[in-house]
């Protein structure tokens, strides 16, 4: 593993900041975590029932503990949320298809930054799974400029997110929710 990135020495809760960026390089969300482990699948990541996270004009508090795996190399970024007993947050895993996190480590921590490339793959805790954000997708390809390579690249990230997802493939075949037992408020 690259050494700017948490690895099985790292200690567990050290903070990690995840930074997400649009292809214009302009902020989008950016979310706190705490170090819940690595693994073969990659840098596990929690984040604690009423941590705010936020991206330009929006402010919110996570609902749930939720879990983020960043695999290494890959084009995204997983979450594993556990239930919402009010029913709000209706995403069980919510895959951000990205490029590859791009690590770096100073005083206050790790740091993951990448770009957003708006599809996501989405499973409703009700079961149902989709491809989400098409339409922004079209939309930003043609603002952004997006290269042939980064549009091949990201359809091609959604659809075996989305079969691996369907197939319950590891990580996806509960792994993720096994993480969520280990989040400390």
């Amino acid at each position: 593993m690259d050494s700017a990135q948490p690895d099985a020495q790292t200690p567990i809760g050290t903070p990690v900041h995840l930074d997400f960026r649009k292809y214009d390089g302009s902020e989008h969300w950016q979310e706190h975590y705490s170090l819940l482990g690595v693994d073969d699948f990659g840098v596990w990541l929690g984040m604690a029932a009423g941590t705010p996270f936020a991206r330009p004009g929006m402010s919110v508090v996570a609902r749930t503990n939720t879990v983020r795996l960043l695999p290494p190399n890959a084009r995204w970024a997983a979450c594993f949320n556990a239930p919402d007993p009010g029913r709000l947050l209706k995403a069980h895993i919510y895959v951000d298809i990205t490029t590859p996190v791009q690590w770096s480590h100073d005083a206050e921590g790790f740091h993951a930054r990448m770009v957003d490339v708006d599809l996501d793959v989405v499973e409703r805790f009700s079961g149902e799974l989709f491809i989400d954000d098409e339409d922004e997708f079209a939309d930003h390809t043609a603002e952004f400029g997006y290269p042939a390579d980064l549009v091949e690249a990201t359809e091609a990230a959604a659809r075996d997110v989305l079969a691996a997802v369907r197939e319950r493939r590891p990580p996806f075949d509960g792994t993720g929710d096994s993480w969520l037992t280990r989040i400390r408020p």
